[in-house]
């Protein structure tokens, strides 16, 4: 009797739950959101739930906090069995990935329902992001829109003060600058004058400071691929030959290199400046201004919207437009300790605020600097492999295993196979 009472129980758990899903529930929609920030960045994202929440009664935000390691794999498992989240933050090359397999949802109809009903609040938002940006948004193989920058990063340039005070070195402008401040330092101090963290960034400026192109999207094709990208890998291999630039870092990280005096500079993420502690003696910590030119890169990580239903997936789109309203993009950016993309919150009162009283050890301000020229790429399917492609490539220049020609040769084939789903 216990058996079949267990079976009974279980027969009728099964009815209630087949049973509520076939009704449409009563109360507000959910909508999850997965994340593994913490500190600052959980906490803003936590109190937008709750005032977004508060607003409206048709839907509520989950938060969910989730283990950094393995998120990528347990968000897309989750997602393609119709039981993730609607929402993740990560870069426009991410969203490629789920909007190829159906997994993300094209907010474009989402907004034409909002202008037909008089509300362009969030085609205002996208309308203010720089022009040079709004490829990060718009630049999806099929013209949708499928992710949203939440804040923008950059490059900066960090170096030891001390030595380029003791050399009457300033930070270069260009890369012909680039080469005699490395040599310089190379000459005098017996360390490489240059290092760069986040190497295919570098590569990606190169390409475009020398008018080359990118991606040819209607023919995918990578329009980069001759002889001037031949001269971009032997001069960096070059340098690196040289002595002036150093390839791999001899810590764990560029940061070390700089405060351990093992280099003299490198370009890396503004985030750096809180990582940065100088060795006692190793001289004082300097940032200026990446090269920039006609154009910088910018990194921008924000919501993408992946898809559950027509209800939840319509709620996600409503959450992301009062996360990005002018308010809440600045308190975003400010949690973040990064800068809004969006133009609408550029007089923000507390954005200003914040901006107008940066500290003094802040990276920010260079980034700043450089926002003018501040652009992005086509997120289309093969261009995360384009970036992976453009580095492994100059390695086995830098390593003696190529030629510049048979590594850009080699570079060509892996980025339009990838290019062309092959």
């Amino acid at each position: 009797m216990k058996k079949i009472s267990s079976i009974i129980l279980s027969l009728l758990t099964l009815g209630m739950l087949f049973t509520g899903c076939s009704k449409e529930s009563s109360g507000p929609v959910t909508v999850e959101i997965w994340h593994t920030y913490n500190g600052k960045q959980a906490a803003a994202l936590n109190d937008a739930a709750d005032r977004f929440n508060a607003s409206q009664k048709a839907y509520e935000v989950k938060v969910l906090n989730q283990d950094y390691s393995g998120f990528a794999d347990t968000v897309y498992n989750a997602v393609a069995n119709g039981i993730g989240p609607s929402i993740i933050f990560n870069y426009g090359t991410t969203a490629v990935d789920y909007a190829n397999e159906g997994l993300a949802i094209n907010i474009q109809k989402y907004i034409d329902q909002d202008k037909k009903k008089g509300d362009k609040t969030m085609q205002e938002i996208i309308d203010s992001l720089p022009e040079a940006m709004k490829t990060d948004v718009l630049g999806f193989q099929d013209g949708g829109i499928y992710y949203l920058p939440g804040c923008t990063t950059g490059p900066v340039y960090f170096y030891n003060k001390t030595i380029f005070d003791e050399l009457g070195l300033v930070p270069p402008k260009n890369w012909d600058e680039l080469v005699t401040v490395s040599r310089t330092v190379y000459e005098k101090k017996g360390i490489p004058g240059f290092h760069s963290d986040g190497l295919v960034d570098n590569l990606q400026e190169l390409i475009m400071h020398n008018g080359l192109g990118y991606i040819d999207v209607a023919n995918k094709k990578v329009t980069f691929c001759g002889p001037e990208m031949v001269k971009i890998y032997q001069w960096y291999a070059d340098m690196c030959k040289a002595g002036y630039f150093s390839f791999n870092t001899i810590g764990r990280y560029s940061s070390e290199d700089l405060a351990n005096g093992d280099i003299a500079a490198f370009s890396g993420s503004c985030v750096n400046d809180q990582y940065i502690q100088m060795v006692e003696g190793k001289g004082e910590l300097g940032m200026a201004p990446w090269i920039a030119g006609d154009f910088y890169t910018a990194w921008n990580r924000g919501p993408i919207f992946l898809h559950r239903n027509d209800a939840v997936d319509k709620g996600a789109y409503e959450f992301v437009k009062f996360f990005l309203n002018k308010e809440n993009a600045a308190k975003w950016a400010i949690a973040n300790s990064a800068l809004c993309p969006y133009g609408t919150s550029a007089n923000e009162p507390a954005y200003v605020e914040y901006l107008n009283n940066l500290p003094a050890t802040s990276a920010l301000p260079c980034v700043q600097a450089n926002m003018a020229a501040s652009g992005s790429f086509p997120n289309v399917t093969g261009s995360a492999a384009v970036r992976r492609a453009l580095e492994e490539n100059l390695n086995y220049v830098v390593d003696g295993k190529m030629t510049a020609e048979a590594a850009v040769a080699a570079l060509e084939k892996a980025c339009n196979d990838a290019l062309a789903g092959k």
